[in-house]
């Protein structure tokens, strides 16, 4: 079973409770987060209050600047969403040499959508990396 993050006791309520720290962030992300570990990444859509409003799942081995689209495409469906912040699963991989220059585009691309990307966290057995 995957350790690398855990629920928090006292998780952030959808459209209510703002989801500003790091730890709260991966709170919601890790009940969302497949066990066992398989390749993914989860989209966490906040509005201008930083209050979720929508998350979601891209069941992927595709790197993150292949399926921002996807992602973008989801997210721009809700109205209210302003930020999204990422969590991608590696099965078994940690850091690639390439994922700074992949969050920075996808930033840009973002950006181009109107949506700000916050946050990437990358999670593979037994870590858990920042890439902002």
């Amino acid at each position: 079973m995957l350790h690398t993050i855990t629920q928090l006791s006292d998780v952030p309520r959808a459209h209510l409770d703002p989801i500003t720290t790091f730890a709260e962030k991966l709170g919601v992300f890790a009940l969302a987060l497949s066990r066992p570990l398989r390749h993914e990444t989860i989209a966490l859509c906040c509005d201008h209050q930083q209050r979720g409003v929508g998350i979601f799942a891209f069941d992927s081995k595709l790197k993150l600047t292949q399926i921002i689209e996807r992602i973008i495409g989801a997210a721009i469906n809700i109205d209210s969403a302003a930020t999204i912040c990422l969590l991608s699963a590696r099965q078994g991989a940690g850091r690639d040499f390439s994922d700074t220059s992949q969050f920075f585009m996808a930033k840009n691309r973002c950006q181009d959508a109107g949506l700000v990307l916050t946050d990437w966290f990358l999670v593979a057995n037994g870590d858990t990396y920042t890439i902002n």
